[in-house]
């Protein structure tokens, strides 16, 4: 969906990344970081030696910092909207992403990214800043969602409210 919301919205005012699944076959091995730009580095592997892990996957923790704090912060620079897919358990392993987080969210940019349900101090830090609108999707309302948060979206960059 955030590649959607991304295409409908438009590349030219999205700036940010989105995760993807690395597969073999079947068989999730590992996740991606890819910026809308189509850049993309390699952030957990579960061939990874990395000693940290989250569950089977080692997470490359410098290099997901090093490529999101910049994609971040060039985005900021440019852009009207902000993505991050997704502020995760893996994701908060970088406190200096952490950071950047709370200060994009709070500083009344529009961004759109995904977080998860699941309780997580870091996490719900950024889940419960009064700027944050929560939506619960699932397989069978998010394409009903995706077109009013199109719409929703486009009518604040309109209002120059920003």
């Amino acid at each position: 969906m955030i590649k959607k919301l991304i295409n409908d919205i438009g590349l030219d005012i999205c700036g940010g990344f989105y995760t993807e699944e690395i597969t073999n076959s079947s068989n999730r091995i590992g996740f991606r970081c890819v910026s809308i730009n189509g850049e993309s580095v390699e952030i957990a592997n579960v061939e990874s030696p990395s000693k940290t892990r989250i569950g089977r996957y080692g997470i490359d923790v410098e290099k997901f910092e090093n490529f999101a704090i910049k994609i971040l912060q060039d985005a900021l620079c440019s852009k009207k909207i902000i993505v991050i897919d997704e502020i995760g358990f893996m994701q908060m392993l970088s406190t200096t992403f952490q950071k950047k987080v709370q200060e994009i969210v709070s500083d009344n940019i529009i961004v759109i990214g995904t977080i998860p349900l699941d309780s997580h101090p870091e996490i719900d830090k950024i889940k419960y800043l009064k700027e944050v609108k929560i939506i619960s999707l699932n397989e069978f309302n998010r394409d009903v969602i995706s077109k009013f948060m199109v719409k929703d979206i486009l009518k604040v960059l309109d209002s120059s409210t920003l």
